[in-house]
């Protein structure tokens, strides 16, 4: 095994400061312990980041009487967030224990392709404090948060979690909850978006920031890490970092709550991964530009509630209760061909824990074309045991993010209701065929310093640059040598920095860089003297 970037958790040290700069979704985390090198810098970790803030809210100003509903929401480890208060009809019952609407990922970031998670306590620690604004001290009051009502990052992205407080005594700080506006908005719509980031923001001024914006693309199929998102917004926000996960976006007349932002697009990364959102479609995957934020819509969450709270069950409700089949080893990246042979879906699917399917249907295509909601397409059903179904059919031999569609259903038919059900929410796999060589050069990052003896030291270790070069392998000896075309001698990378004897130089030091397919570079040398 080589050493691996880690594709889903990535947290990278800011560079000259405290915080850890969070790649990819809009959570901040706590710092972190360990070498301050063992991952590159992350490369908006900068003042540039400063230099891109969005403008603080004033507590007394309009947009501070619209959006004193949201607030900072602090969840496990201390992450953080951005909530607003919710409810159906914008007319609770004041004993009512009130909710808030944020991203799914702020729940939990390890949740997986397929996750969704209904009616669960929420665990110690977590908060949430309305009308943060950075002149309002005196009025800040911060309140449990008790229950995770729902969460996914199954097509969107959200939760609806419970507070300890009451509508009624969240109205008595002048709080009122938002409604959800009941379908996406249109490319071109100007938009607000009331967030409290805190990667990049000098501590002190953490609070409510408004960014101006628009929606520039509307139903946009988006991947980033192991996640499958369809009909979300791209928008043109600005000033977006860690700490504006879930912030609320709104119409330009701030009459309608349209959606959460969720990720953006992390300068200095390339191809698409964590921090870096690809959208799917016609022409394949899509890499953004630098900075590209991204809304996951609220219409379904709004289809779902009334007056009393969320109701899954409800006629009409678009929200996943999470009655699916289960797929393990839901993605993977991988060459079209292999040491085996082809490559090859590698999907076992298993029933729900209420048994409730015992036939299961397939079909597959291009992320971003296939719809999977539609039951044209679909094989015939399997039988589906308590011990599963293996999928390993052949995976198309053209590069790109192919989807796997997965349905179960109550017989060999594929029609009736309990089939319609699942086609509304079926679970997926996918994998993305990459042929193609990392299209940066391997870098090394080289660091002298006096050893005990008084005697000069190098540290070297290869520098990963997310996500075309995630992982290497190394090898080196002196000058005169070693070759680094010669295949022996390379061995994985895991992560310790090689230390070299000045005195012993000059040093070759060669480097492979890989790709999360595999794909090689050139082997590259470097000289430490």
């Amino acid at each position: 095994m080589r050493d691996v970037v880690p594709p889903a958790r990535i947290r990278l040290r800011a560079a000259g400061a405290a915080a850890v700069m969070t790649a990819g979704l809009l959570w901040a985390g706590p710092a972190l312990t360990g070498p301050a090198w063992a991952v590159p810098a992350h490369p908006a970790a900068t003042s540039e980041v400063t230099a891109g803030e969005a403008p603080l809210i004033d507590a007394g100003s309009a947009d501070g009487r619209r959006f004193r509903a949201s607030g900072r929401l602090v969840g496990g480890g201390g992450t953080t967030c951005t909530a607003t208060v919710v409810h159906g009809t914008g007319q609770p019952d004041p004993a009512r224990k009130a909710l808030i609407l944020s991203n799914g990922h702020c729940a939990d970031d390890s949740m997986r392709t397929n996750d969704v998670v209904v009616d669960q306590a929420a665990p110690e620690g977590w908060s949430f404090t309305p009308a943060f604004f950075h002149d309002n001290a005196a009025e800040h009051r911060t309140f449990t948060v008790e229950r995770v009502v729902y969460a996914t990052m199954k097509d969107i992205d959200v939760s609806l979690l419970q507070l300890s407080a009451t509508y009624g005594e969240l109205a008595a700080l002048k709080v009122t909850p938002w409604t959800l506006a009941d379908r996406p908005v249109a490319a071109g719509t100007p938009l607000r978006a009331a967030h409290a980031p805190t990667d990049g923001v000098e501590e002190g001024k953490r609070f409510l920031r408004l960014s101006t914006c628009g929606a520039t693309a509307a139903a946009v199929s988006l991947h980033e890490s192991s996640w499958l998102w369809r009909n979300f917004t791209r928008t043109d926000c600005l000033g977006i970092s860690g700490g504006s996960s879930g912030g609320a976006v709104t119409t330009a007349d701030g009459t309608r709550l349209v959606g959460l932002l969720n990720t953006v697009a992390t300068p200095g990364y390339l191809g698409c991964g964590l921090g870096r959102p690809c959208e799917g479609g016609p022409a394949g995957l899509v890499v953004p530009k630098d900075d590209t934020a991204y809304a996951t819509p609220v219409d379904a969450v709004a289809s779902c509630l009334d007056g009393t709270g969320l109701r899954l069950r409800r006629a009409g409700c678009r929200l996943d209760r999470g009655e699916q089949v289960t797929v393990e080893s839901a993605g993977q990246h991988t060459q079209s061909h292999t040491p085996q042979g082809p490559a090859r879906w590698e999907a076992r699917v298993t029933p729900d824990k209420a048994g409730r399917h015992t036939y299961v249907a397939f079909k597959s295509g291009p992320f971003g074309v296939t719809d999977c909601t539609r039951p044209q397409g679909y094989g015939k059903p399997q039988r589906l045991t308590a011990t599963g179904v293996d999928h390993k059919d052949p995976l198309p031999p053209r590069e790109g993010l192919h989807v796997l569609c997965v349905a179960g259903g109550p017989d060999d038919t594929a029609h009736g209701p309990g089939w319609a059900a699942s086609f509304a929410h079926p679970s997926y796999a996918w994998a993305l065929v990459d042929d193609t060589p990392p299209t940066v050069a391997p870098t090394v990052d080289i660091r002298s310093f006096e050893g005990e003896d008084g005697g000069k030291r190098f540290w070297v270790r290869p520098v990963y640059a997310p996500w075309e070069i995630t992982s290497y392998k190394i090898k080196y000896g002196p000058k005169a040598g070693t070759d680094c075309a010669a295949p022996e001698g390379y061995r994985p990378y895991l992560g310790v920095p090689t230390t070299l004897e000045a005195a012993k130089g000059p040093w070759t030091y060669c480097v492979i860089g890989y790709d999360n397919a595999d794909n090689p570079t050139p082997p590259t040398p470097f000289t430490v003297a």
